[in-house]
């Protein structure tokens, strides 16, 4: 995750990036099958480097890409097979003389049986329905062929790029080698299953101008987010955070969102919370003050002293909670974190949440899971995971608030504004108090000056490697990561993709059939 600014396109965004390259100038096309064909071949040889390569060149341009690559393999000395398979060969000729045949489709099971390693450049970005009978026939037996390693142009034939989907035949891959930027539904399942270990390689093209809609959560972006604290420094200049939470018997929920804020370097946490909980969060936070929400005059007086709140883990919807969020949103200037029961007090009240601000001319987080953002949209979990970017940019836009859906990939999306989203994904995540876990963080960054979306950017990257390689995947508990955030946030200025030439996004493979999480 090392560049800083990792555009996410769709594959019609991609598609003009492309053309726009072409057409301008800025770089012949033929240039950029060459640097993308080299860049594969480079990977293939430095992941694989004995055996046969078979090279699976469909018509379009991925088919041109795999096609550089096996002659590049070629000219270094290595054993490499041609198989087409697609109606025609890819244009322009990209062998540049050299004498290597291609043979026919029914030639693919012989070099299979003989190969090592298979390039899949069977089919593009384009793809929206399942593949023909003829290449998805090729790509199941691809899937098919015991001991041989797949290496994918670009990504795997048979997923849609933009979506995410598998509509019918795809290739599991072991590694893709994607040109340009990581498409979006890459990092999208069922299809990031599909690709492997996914590296990003830059091939010559020009800044992409509109922008795509979407962009990457990358360590090095909440790095300089989060940048640096003023050895002068005191507590206020870390920001206040009260957390409103944690009815009778849920004391835990605004536990772990008190102790991640302080881990995420709150300066001064305030717990308000029902006063049977005195005894446990102060006994578990002695760093946190404590203020009982049953008495009006110290609640009121937390509110104006925040510089953020964060309210929902734990709360309960009753009537008094539905006060007490209708208080918060009423007194104040703080900006706010409304999430889990917070977030179902507004649901009970729709109109509030659907059609118009949440709370007007203040910073506003909402953190929904897929159940929350349905209930808060009058939709179904079904409609919200079929399209969870969709249904992130219209609550946004409604409530006018940033909006940080969770799941696998997580999704940041501001009021008319771009979409952000997360690349790292675990079972780590999949465990109860992972979202408490994340409102404190986030609640911490905005109260030290964040806008929400950059807040959310920067706690969603730290809480990731936190849970990452500081979460057993099975096992693990949310309460392991307040302590991992603080080495979490040290790393962040390491994390990078390795020594490869041109890589400017690496993320690790997703084994298929596993439960992968984003924050819950």
């Amino acid at each position: 995750m090392a560049a800083r600014n990792v555009p996410l396109p769709t594959a019609a965004e991609m598609a003009q990036i492309d053309r726009l390259a072409i057409e301008s100038g800025a770089i012949p096309e033929r240039a950029l099958i060459e640097n993308a064909g080299r860049a594969l071949a480079r990977h293939l040889q430095e992941r694989y480097p004995t055996g046969r390569v078979v090279v699976l060149a469909g018509s379009g341009h991925n088919g041109a890409d795999a096609l550089v690559a096996g002659r590049t393999l070629a000219a270094w000395g290595r054993s490499v097979r041609f198989v087409q398979c697609g109606s025609r060969l890819p244009s322009p000729d990209v062998l540049s003389g050299w004498n290597l045949p291609i043979e026919p489709a029914p030639a693919l099971e012989r070099e299979l049986a003989a190969a090592a390693v298979a390039v899949d450049g069977i089919l593009g970005t384009g793809l929206r329905t399942a593949p023909r009978a003829p290449q998805a026939r090729i790509i199941e037996r691809v899937n098919e062929a015991a001991g041989v390693a797949v290496v994918c142009a670009d990504g795997p034939s048979g997923v849609d790029f933009t979506t995410g989907h598998v509509p019918g035949a795809a290739i599991r891959a072991d590694l893709t080698v994607t040109f340009g930027w990581p498409k979006i539904g890459l990092l999208r399942f069922p299809a990031r299953e599909r690709v492997g270990d996914l590296l990003c390689v830059e091939i010559g093209f020009p800044p992409p101008d509109p922008a795509p809609s979407a962009r990457a959560v990358t360590a090095s972006w909440a790095a300089e987010l989060l940048g640096g604290r003023s050895a002068a420094g005191h507590k206020g200049d870390a920001g206040y955070l009260a957390i409103a939470g944690g009815e009778p018997g849920m004391a835990g929920a605004v536990i772990l969102a008190a102790r991640a804020a302080i881990r995420a370097g709150i300066g001064i946490v305030r717990v308000v919370s029902d006063l049977a909980n005195r005894d446990i969060v102060q006994t578990s936070i002695p760093e946190a003050v404590f203020v009982d929400w049953t008495e009006t005059d110290a609640m009121e007086a937390t509110l104006r002293w925040a510089d953020a709140v964060a309210v929902g883990p734990g709360l309960g919807t009753g009537p008094e909670r539905v006060e007490l969020v209708r208080r918060v949103r009423g007194a104040g200037t703080a900006a706010l974190v409304i999430d889990a029961d917070g977030l179902n007090v507004l649901a009970a009240g729709a109109a509030d949440a659907t059609h118009g601000p949440v709370v007007p001319g203040r910073p506003v987080l909402l953190t929904p899971h897929p159940g929350e953002m349905a209930r808060l949209l009058g939709s179904s979990v079904a409609a919200v995971r079929e399209d969870p970017p969709a249904a992130a940019r219209r609550l946004a836009d409604a409530a006018k608030a940033t909006v940080l859906l969770k799941g696998a990939p997580t999704w940041v999306a501001r009021p008319g504004g771009e979409m952000r989203a997360t690349t790292l994904v675990s079972p780590g995540f999949a465990s109860g108090g992972m979202g408490d876990v994340l409102t404190g963080v986030c609640g911490a960054y905005m109260a030290a000056g964040l806008g929400p979306a950059d807040a959310a950017t920067a706690g969603l990257a730290v809480t990731a490697l936190a849970v990452l390689h500081g979460v057993d995947e099975v096992g693990g508990s949310a309460a392991d990561v307040p302590d991992a955030l603080v080495p979490a946030r040290q790393a962040l200025g390491t994390v990078c993709p390795g020594a490869w030439p041109g890589v400017s996004f690496a993320l690790p493979a997703v084994a298929a059939g596993r439960p992968a999480g984003g924050a819950r």
